[in-house]
């Protein structure tokens, strides 16, 4: 697929400096070799057991990665922005295994998918990509594992405050369900903490849109 973008190529070594450096034969095979790609927002990118075939560098957009849990609930793992990375996709690459999770761009997004082969040359052959690799794997292992203690210790009222007080102007603009997939609760339950939320004056709700109503009271149930 030609790229999508006049300038995919600059763009491509701008926001993954890791790839600059190559030697001249591991550079034309990485342009030749990269297959571009447009999705949609709301676009499923890869589903729990489809087979990994290859790396993906976002470069524009967002992808939520989201595993279902044996109740039927879904959580959410982690979000890839432009330049990070996905270690769902790195470790079933090193492990040779399928998706454990599935992939959703929650924005139109703009991608440039690495053959495995050429991700596994890339890794034994050129450092500066293989720091940058397994360094965000270690940095996403780390933030999924304060995500777990989230949800084991810390109670959902106060969850959802401290996503709200994160918003910028206070207001988030999603669905309960994808709110309770965020931070890894069902979605009654958090049906359930918002409505109380509200009626203490902390949060207004609407359709599709939950807004910081007192923000000093919202804080106190942090």
């Amino acid at each position: 697929m030609s790229p999508p973008l006049p300038d995919a190529p600059d763009l491509l070594f701008a926001t993954f400096p890791s790839l600059r450096g190559l030697d001249a034969a591991l550079h034309t095979r990485l342009l030749q070799t990269l297959v571009w790609q447009r999705a949609p927002g709301d676009a499923r990118l890869f589903a729990a057991g489809d087979p990994c075939r290859a790396f993906p560098l976002l470069l524009e957009g967002e992808i939520q990665v989201m595993r279902t849990t044996p109740d039927g609930h879904e959580i959410e793992l982690y979000r890839i922005r432009p330049g990070e990375s996905c270690i769902v996709s790195t470790s079933c690459l090193l492990g040779e295994a399928n998706y454990s999770a599935r992939g959703l761009a929650t924005t139109p997004v703009v991608l440039a998918a690495m053959p495995h082969d050429l991700f596994d040359q890339l890794i034994a052959q050129h450092p500066p990509f293989r720091h940058y690799a397994f360094g965000l794997f270690a940095e996403r292992l780390g933030r999924m594992m304060q995500r777990v203690e989230e949800v084991a210790f810390r109670s959902l009222t106060r969850r959802i405050a401290a996503v709200m007080l994160d918003q910028p102007g206070g207001v988030l603009e999603c669905t309960h369900e994808r709110l309770a997939a965020q931070i890894g609760a069902s979605r009654e339950a958090v049906s359930r903490a918002l409505k109380k939320l509200e009626e203490a004056g902390c949060l207004a709700l609407g359709r599709g849109r939950v807004a910081v109503a007192d923000r000093a009271r919202l804080h106190a149930e942090t």
